[in-house]
């Protein structure tokens, strides 16, 4: 069975360099968790040169950022390009978050953005996630036409699928999604992955949970779930919290 995926999505919760090395140092010594999940951590554009220099060489903790520009380069002001990123040894981009989406990104921008990850040799990590849950079923039509609408392109990059639904964010454990409700979706989202982009391709990408994952449900979720690992937000940027996630995991 290969290793969980965590994603530590930072967003502005983390200010300032001396939070980012006391976080890696405390993490550093946790290695029996670093060895059995695939931690990656983004944290906003201006802390990634002080991620870079605390982790060094260090392979068992990754970085990630948690946008791109869709442009390739040249005249695009406040614009970071995915060739800039990969300067600093990003390896994953976050792609579509839903709150990106609520500021006004499109599906044409983050199919953009997905094409400059890939060019880069970087894995996008797409997020796709319903703001409600329909009673009827109609949220899986909207998760559908996201994928459509981000992979149409199709794609030979790296991906990783991390559905977060916007209902579920922000509440506590118990009154999260259930892992059967996660199961279901999971089992949609492989076989829309398999229609756009061929079985042998459809089954190999990690599909991540993202929305209330805590220490407490984090390994119901992965075991009964079905999932491939997280993508954790706001409980990424504590490092006790974040610690309480992996040693469920491990």
């Amino acid at each position: 069975m290969k290793k969980p995926i965590v994603i530590g999505n930072w967003k502005m919760y983390v200010e300032k360099p001396d939070a980012v090395k006391a976080f890696v140092m405390k993490l550093k010594r946790r290695p029996q968790l670093l060895s059995k999940t695939d931690v990656v951590v983004a944290p906003p554009y201006t802390l990634l040169p002080a991620l870079a220099q605390v982790l060094g060489t260090t392979k068992t903790i990754r970085t990630g950022a948690q946008t791109v520009s869709a442009f390739l380069e040249a005249k695009h002001t406040g614009e970071v390009s995915a060739r800039m990123l990969k300067v600093f040894g990003i390896g994953f981009v976050i792609v579509g978050h839903s709150e990106r989406r609520a500021a006004g990104e499109k599906d044409d921008m983050i199919r953009e953005q997905i094409k400059r990850t890939h060019e880069a040799g970087m894995t996008a990590v797409l997020c796709i996630g319903e703001v409600e849950r329909d009673p009827h079923g109609a949220h899986f039509g909207v998760i559908e036409r996201q994928l459509l609408q981000a992979l149409k392109d199709k794609t030979t990059g790296k991906l990783i699928v991390a559905y977060e639904p916007v209902w579920a964010i922000g509440k506590t454990a118990g009154s999260a999604e259930k892992p059967a409700e996660i199961q279901e979706m999971v089992i949609f989202i492989r076989k829309t992955l398999a229609d756009i982009l061929g079985r042998e391709q459809g089954v190999k990408v990690p599909i991540l949970y993202g929305g209330s994952v805590e220490g407490s449900n984090a390994k119901e979720l992965l075991t009964d779930g079905g999932v491939g690992g997280f993508l954790v937000g706001h409980a990424s940027a504590d490092i006790d919290s974040f610690i309480e996630i992996l040693t469920a995991l491990a």
